[in-house]
């Protein structure tokens, strides 16, 4: 068999041997044994859905969106005192948004999915691995302000389930204090 190396890019590919042994490879490997049938399986990490997610809003890409959503899907904005619950009611207040924010991700932290081989080569994912992540992100508003922005995202058999987002606007810091510390 040929060597290969995994690849830990935005798609992770699993190649599964259906005859007698499992492999893990990259996109577009090559150098098999013929000897053996394989069935790929494509999946998108949490954290690739996550910065895919931002992209697609960004774009104004609902259709591409709702493919990530769990379709008991709810976005809760505690500050606003808000809860939009399902998938439709998300596309259609997101569509009805006067002046959609440009979403610029700084920081995605969590757990990646966890995965073990059984003693007859079969892959299982840990399930409850890979299930909380949290964005840091800044929300430029076309009037020019700018608005930072926490989510907190909780997924369910790869897609997202519960978002919770926190804003703030960008604000002047208080002078008094500029000697104890710096500027970022």
């Amino acid at each position: 068999m040929g060597r290969t190396e995994l690849d830990r890019g935005p798609a992770s590919v699993l190649r599964v041997a259906i005859a007698k042994r499992t492999v893990k490879v990259a996109p577009g490997a090559a150098d098999f044994d013929d000897d053996y049938n394989f069935a790929l399986m494509a999946e998108l990490g949490n954290r690739e859905i996550i910065e895919n997610f931002f992209q697609a809003v960004n774009a104004g890409d609902w259709n591409r969106i709702e493919k990530w959503l769990d379709p008991e899907y709810v976005w809760e904005m505690p500050q606003s005192g808000e809860r939009v619950r399902g998938v439709d009611n998300n596309r259609a207040m997101n569509e009805n948004y006067p002046g959609l924010p440009k979403m610029e991700t700084r920081r995605i932290t969590g757990s990646e999915h966890r995965w073990v081989t059984t003693p007859s080569f079969t892959i299982l994912k840990i399930t409850g691995t890979g299930d909380d992540y949290t964005s840091e992100s800044l929300a430029n508003y076309p009037d020019g302000s700018v608005w930072h922005a926490v989510d907190f995202f909780h997924f369910r058999a790869g897609k997202i389930l519960r978002q919770t987002a926190y804003f703030a606007p960008t604000l002047e810091a208080a002078e008094w204090r500029a000697r104890w510390v710096e500027r970022i």
